[in-house]
């Protein structure tokens, strides 16, 4: 081995935890593009976050617009105005919440809900094709593994 490939080695082993979140970073946005590619045939007008949130009301039924935000990481004003053009769009509906008369709980809508059911199908078919040559143990791994570090990542 030159001494150069040993440098080369020693910086690239030493700089492991950079390299794995840069191949999380790059699966991710290889994913989206994969995925907001499905969702284009799915509905053509749909938008990234117009999906997110369609998928957090969907997954979480009576939630708030605050725990929209909260989950989301964008600002109020952002997320007010996707609710309202989610509701114009009739993607959404809106009751008030039953303990706090400020805040409103968000549902899917009847077309709202087939849209989601789309694209949780869509999403489970690209995992699936995506993970299809990873055998069942080294994903239960790897999901395990990225539990803890979300774990750690919030704590």
């Amino acid at each position: 081995m030159h001494l150069v490939d040993f440098v080369n080695n020693k910086a690239m082993s030493t700089n492991r935890p950079a390299q794995i979140f840069e191949a999380m970073h790059d699966l991710v946005h290889v994913y989206r593009a994969r995925m907001m590619e499905v969702v284009a045939s799915i509905h053509p007008e749909l938008t990234h976050n117009e999906v997110r949130a369609l998928m957090f009301v969907g997954r979480h039924p009576g939630a708030t617009q605050k725990e929209l935000v909260q989950h989301s990481g964008a600002d109020k004003a952002q997320i007010a105005r996707l609710v309202a053009l989610l509701l114009d769009k009739g993607w959404l509906q809106c009751a008030p919440h039953e303990h706090d008369k400020r805040s409103r709980c968000l549902h899917l809508s009847p077309q709202g809900k087939a849209l989601f059911q789309a694209v949780h199908d869509a999403r489970a078919k690209l995992a699936a094709e995506l993970l299809g040559p990873v055998p069942e143990a080294l994903q239960a791994q790897l999901l395990e593994m990225l539990e803890k570090l979300r774990g750690q990542l919030r704590a």
